[in-house]
């Protein structure tokens, strides 16, 4: 039987054969007749020139050819690795008439292909040594019967098992064995003719192209399926960013708009890929100027914050922020886009509600205790009725002579003067961190102490006092009129709070040093200071010389040890 052609027919391989004609009976008849002749096989020259002749004129040898040929066709007709490797196997089998064929790759494919698998149920797999040692050298190994070949007699037992006739061809790709074709047949002596070996060979390296081409096309289809999933991939996680994000290829041209972009700018993303990078103009106006600065400063980094209108027309504010992107084709740019335009809107109402809580915080700070005030600005409702007991120095202050100023003067001018003094008597008392309780006609309370007690509220209270009787002094210039005051201050126990009712509350000090106090304001002269002994213990050292003296003060049976002090010693009475 002579095998005529070979293809594929829905992925299988057929093979049409027809009998040999007479005249190809006759010349295989007589080729056959030379093989018997011992002499003709011994001669070295005279058997080369009969293998020759058998190769260009045995039919049998010439069909095997034509089909081996035709496999190794079919055999890169394919990019399929797993059915390159099938085929070829099968093909060599089939074509060679061996029992077994196996093809095995370098790096551990494996593909068998027995053809009569019930003669040799217990058959060893190919002969381990034989496959390493093509492997290893790249040649090919041909044997006509292995049981008396001596070549073998020192590799590893088991070898070659039962297997007589035996062809172990390298699968080559230039100077490199990617693997090894191997066939046998235990029940064949000489089934590998020496014109099969030469067409063995030259399959061989056709089916090493395949499952190279095979094998290169496997690798770039994963390639391209690992790709494909990066994009998929990243196109997830552009769709799953909260901000936009804008790409641009070397050429300027809009290659990603995702999820977020859309909704920042109302536009899809249909709209907008392949597009020039311009057309970003429509809605941010000022983007062809930051694209320009953003190359001429080195295509490094880029932040800015730019005015934008939606599809829609609504502003918006967006922050920007531009990075280089580097491809085969050149520098694209990438670009972040935020959606700032409600959060400046608070930040902007933020400012002026805080502009406006200072302008609050400031004019009610004229009728309110400052720290009153903070409470108030910082929470409304912590401002409840009642006291707490602490330690305190009162400061009271009063203008000598008043009543009789104000009969003798128009009564702008006694508010002109009345004003002046305050301002500058307030000022000296936060500069030395007391509290303005309350203005009373020409005189003034002040509390050092409460809310935030130190231990030197008494020696500020008394450096406030002479302070004072010094800026009045300053100011009889000014205001072209004398004036004289004088200040009591006393030091104890008070209760300091919120006092009056749910509608209506001063924040105070009540208790006896209140009105010892007011009491010693009251008995001091004009220019002068008179201060209870817990004042002068508390204060330790005074600028000023103090006098020992008593004093009857209004609503107390007993006189009053009391210290007097005059900033000007030149009024001192004693």
């Amino acid at each position: 039987m002579i095998y005529d052609a070979l293809h594929t027919s829905s992925g299988h391989l057929v093979i049409t054969e027809h009998e040999p004609s007479p005249d190809e009976h006759v010349l295989s008849d007589a080729l056959a007749t030379l093989r018997s002749f011992p002499e003709l096989r011994a001669d070295a020259r005279a058997s080369a020139a009969l293998d020759e002749l058998c190769r260009h004129l045995d039919p049998a040898a010439r069909a095997k050819s034509r089909r081996l040929a035709r496999a190794a066709y079919l055999v890169n007709a394919s990019l399929d690795l797993d059915a390159v490797l099938g085929h070829a196997l099968d093909l060599a089998v089939e074509i060679m008439s061996a029992e077994r064929g196996f093809l095995i790759l370098r790096e551990g494919h494996f593909v068998a292909a027995p053809r009569n698998a019930t003669a040799r149920p217990n058959a060893l797999g190919p002969p381990q040594a034989l496959v390493d040692h093509a492997l290893d050298t790249g040649e090919a190994i041909f044997t006509s019967d292995a049981l008396t070949d001596p070549r073998w007699h020192d590799l590893p037992s088991p070898t070659t098992g039962d297997a007589r006739s035996i062809a172990c061809v390298p699968l080559r790709i230039r100077e490199r064995t990617i693997g090894v074709v191997y066939l046998d047949s235990s029940s064949r002596p000489n089934l590998f003719a020496p014109c099969d070996r030469e067409m063995l060979e030259a399959f061989a390296y056709n089916a090493a192209l395949a499952i190279e081409n095979a094998r290169l096309f496997e690798d770039e289809r994963d390639r391209v399926a690992r790709i494909s999933s990066l994009q998929q991939f990243q196109t997830r996680i552009l769709e799953a960013i909260a901000n936009g994000v804008i790409t641009l290829s070397p050429h300027r041209e809009i290659t990603t708009f995702n999820r977020a972009a859309e909704t920042t700018f109302g536009i899809k993303s249909e709209a907008m890929n392949g597009k020039a990078a311009f057309a970003l103009a429509a809605v941010i106006p000022e983007f062809p100027e930051l694209l320009e600065t953003f190359f001429e400063s080195g295509a490094v980094a880029l932040r800015a914050e730019v005015d934008a209108t939606r599809h829609d027309g609504t502003p918006l504010v967006l922050e920007m922020r531009l990075s280089p992107l580097e491809s085969p084709e050149g520098k694209g740019v990438a670009m972040i886009v935020t959606d700032v335009t409600k959060q400046r809107g608070l930040e902007i109402a933020h400012e002026v509600q805080v502009e406006k809580a200072t302008r609050v915080e400031a004019s009610f700070s004229r009728y309110l205790a400052p720290h009153v005030v903070k409470s108030l600005m910082n929470d409304p409702a912590s401002i409840k009725l009642g006291g707490e007991r602490s330690r305190a120095t009162m400061f009271f202050a009063d203008i000598r002579g008043f009543t009789s100023l104000a009969s003798r003067l128009p009564a702008e001018r006694v508010v002109e003067i009345l004003n002046t003094y305050f301002d500058e008597a307030v000022k000296i008392v936060f500069a030395h961190d007391g509290m303005l309780d309350k203005f009373y006609g020409d005189g003034l309370m002040a509390v050092f102490g409460p809310p935030r007690v130190r231990g030197d509220d008494a020696s500020r209270a008394v450096a406030a006092a002479i302070a004072l009787h010094d800026v009045v002094t300053r100011l009889r210039e000014r205001l072209d009129y004398t004036l004289e005051i004088s200040i009591g201050l006393a030091t104890g126990d008070v209760v300091a709070g919120h006092f009056g009712s749910a509608q209506r509350m001063d924040y105070t000090v009540i208790g006896d040093a209140v009105n010892l106090a007011s009491g010693l304001q009251s008995a001091a002269p004009a220019g002068a200071i008179y201060c209870d002994e817990a004042t002068i213990a508390a204060a330790g050292n005074i600028t000023r010389r103090s006098h020992r003296l008593a004093a009857r003060i209004k609503g107390r049976e007993d006189l009053v040890p009391t210290y007097a002090i005059f900033p000007d010693e030149s009024k001192t009475p004693i």
